[in-house]
């Protein structure tokens, strides 16, 4: 009989998931986690928080991330957590698989053999000489804007610059002369640095 329960117990054993026994990083309570070596109700606690606050945990390792937890603790914990089911055996496998593909990417040429890749020629300036609607069409569409020539109409259309700051870079050239350069538009009231590096690829000053 003693004989015949064992064989039982043997064959649940392997029938179980690798998983099996071990505790869930992303579902477990805190009295669970203080079952883990080297994990107390501070170490629980946090774990229940890095989780809260920056998402389930997509692998084992991340557990090292966790304030208090270190290499040592980490080492000990790796073969009684999963994340999700995923054991410490199953991330390794899958690391390697990574690291094969990886391996095999890099022998490949990065370019087909007489490919010439060129790049893409950068916009034309937008004609000033042009109607107004047609160089506001111009700034729409990407094509660069002389701020020392354009009307506030065309102004007005590049991004993070609305009429009243459109005003203001004319009244400021009328008074104060042309700019030098794009960054130069930072001279103007109500015009920062986020705004000038938005209008980078759609400024020129000739």
């Amino acid at each position: 009989m003693n004989r015949l329960l064992a064989i039982l117990l043997l064959a649940l054993f392997l029938a179980s998931p690798a998983w099996a026994g071990t505790v869930d990083l992303n579902s477990a309570t805190q009295s669970e986690l203080e079952t883990l070596p080297g994990i107390g109700p501070a170490k629980a606690a946090a774990i229940i928080e890095y989780r809260s606050t920056l998402g389930p945990f997509t692998s084992i390792p991340q557990l090292d991330e966790v304030p208090g937890i270190g290499p040592a603790t980490l080492s000990r914990l790796m073969p009684l957590v999963n994340v999700g089911g995923a054991t410490d055996a199953s991330y390794a496998a899958a690391q390697a698989t990574a690291a094969t593909t990886s391996d095999s990417a890099a022998s490949q040429p990065s370019q087909s053999p007489g490919l010439d890749i060129q790049a893409a020629p950068a916009p034309a300036p937008a004609p000033q000489g042009a109607p107004i609607q047609q160089q506001v069409a111009a700034a729409a569409s990407g094509n660069l804007v002389n701020v020392n020539t354009a009307t506030a109409a065309v102004l007005d259309s590049l991004p993070g610059i609305g009429p009243s700051k459109a005003a203001a870079i004319v009244s400021d050239r009328d008074q104060n002369g042309p700019f030098s350069s794009c960054a130069d538009l930072q001279r103007v009231t109500g015009i920062g640095t986020k705004t000038v590096a938005n209008l980078a690829h759609l400024c020129t000053t000739r």
